[in-house]
């Protein structure tokens, strides 16, 4: 019995050392790296949701572009409805590029795989992969949104990408969206402008397109994409700029769900955590 209660007694000690030094070389080993977007990024790969909601935002684009066109006073650029003398212009749609008719998922899985395989590494944006990505023009159409511009060319809508992928990209941007047989040019892809220095906002590029057209919606999966004032702040600053717009939400302004990236997670800050609410 002596014997056996001293076998048992050097086993639990053993059992003690050895998940102590688990959980310190645990303790000494490289954090692994943040993943942020894992889950988000699961979700646009693989869900039947981000599906459903991307082909009822443009069946819902498709309806409400038959009312624009029966009525001149309509307008989805608040600007363009203030300044007024726009009824007889052509009609035009105004789209952005990435996570609105581009699907990039496959960017922010490579990124996330990264991440994964080597603790040094991060999930965030990261320039040069970006560059290879746009490059390789292999992104692909968000669900819905060809059978939408199909329609509305075939009303005779102009369409208008209006993004912030930089002018050295256009070509490449212009040449996936050709490929996917989505219906721009170079023409009608409005990139950053980087030459002239203007700024992530996008109410310059808008403006050029409402001096020549009417246009009768904005698409896009950022608030930015719509109307100014959404990039300053935080986000009780985006929200009382959101109340002023709400109207136009589903009205004239059809929203894009994207998780993984946007304005709203720049204004939130170096500490996210803190707008947790319990």
């Amino acid at each position: 019995m002596k014997r056996l209660a001293y076998v048992s007694g050097c086993v639990v000690v053993a059992i003690a050392a050895f998940l102590g030094a688990e959980r310190g070389a645990r303790a000494a080993a490289p954090a692994r790296a943040p993943t942020g977007s894992f889950r988000a990024a699961l979700w646009a790969q693989t869900a039947a949701e981000y599906r459903a909601g991307a082909t009822q935002a443009y069946r819902l684009a498709t309806r409400l572009l038959d009312e624009a066109l029966c009525d001149p006073c309509w307008t989805a650029d608040v600007t363009q409805q203030r300044e007024g003398g726009y009824a007889c212009k052509p009609p035009a749609i105004v789209l952005d590029a990435d996570e609105t008719v581009l699907d990039n998922a496959a960017f922010q899985a490579r990124l996330l795989l990264r991440a994964l395989a080597d603790p040094t590494k991060d999930d965030e944006f990261d320039v040069a992969t970006w560059n290879a990505w746009v490059a390789e023009r292999k992104a692909a159409a968000v669900p819905g949104v060809a059978e939408f511009l199909a329609y509305a060319v075939a009303s005779g809508v102009t369409p208008f990408i209006v993004t912030n992928r930089s002018d050295a990209e256009r070509d490449a941007t212009v040449d996936n969206l050709r490929a996917l047989g989505l219906p721009f040019d170079a023409a009608h892809v409005l990139t950053k402008n980087d030459a002239a220095g203007r700024p992530n906002d996008k109410s310059s590029r808008r403006a050029m397109v409402a001096a020549t057209h009417r246009i009768l919606l904005l698409c896009g999966d950022d608030l930015n994409d719509f109307a100014p004032g959404f990039l300053e702040g935080g986000p009780d600053d985006r929200a009382r700029t959101f109340a002023r717009h709400e109207g136009w939400i589903g009205t004239r302004w059809i929203v894009l769900p994207n998780p993984v990236y946007g304005s709203w997670r720049k204004s939130l800050g170096a500490t996210p955590e803190q707008f947790l609410k319990p």
